[in-house]
């Protein structure tokens, strides 16, 4: 995230004339930085896996296609699973709950004989 937040603020130092000052950059960068603690690396996670959609035209039409195609997008991407994919997919989740039992009945077994050898 902080990479990204540098490429920004390039940007943004390009667009406004020159360089920052290093004590306004450096002041920048550590509230940055301090934000991103904050935040947490869940949130930041989440903000890196977002995506963006920029429809540019010079005319009502061309807008109105531009937000077409990027509604086609959104719906293909939400059409629900093929059953071939919804069967793995319930397969892996039994494998799973399989391996997972197995874990358990194994972690068990180990408990049960270190009470035994406490005993």
């Amino acid at each position: 995230m902080m990479q990204e937040f540098m490429e920004l603020l390039k940007q943004k130092m390009k667009e406004q004339g020159g360089p920052k000052k290093d004590s306004e950059m450096e002041a920048k960068k550590n509230a940055m930085k301090e934000l991103s603690d904050m935040l947490g690396e869940d949130i930041t996670e989440d903000i890196k896996g977002m995506k963006k959609v920029t429809v540019a035209s010079d005319s009502e039409e061309g807008l109105k296609e531009g937000l077409e195609k990027a509604e086609d997008v959104i719906e293909s991407k939400m059409e629900p699973e093929s059953e071939d994919d919804m069967e793995e997919e319930e397969d892996s989740e039994e494998e799973s709950k399989d391996d997972v039992q197995s874990k358990i009945a194994e972690l068990e077994k180990q408990l049960e004989d270190l009470k035994s050898k406490r005993k």
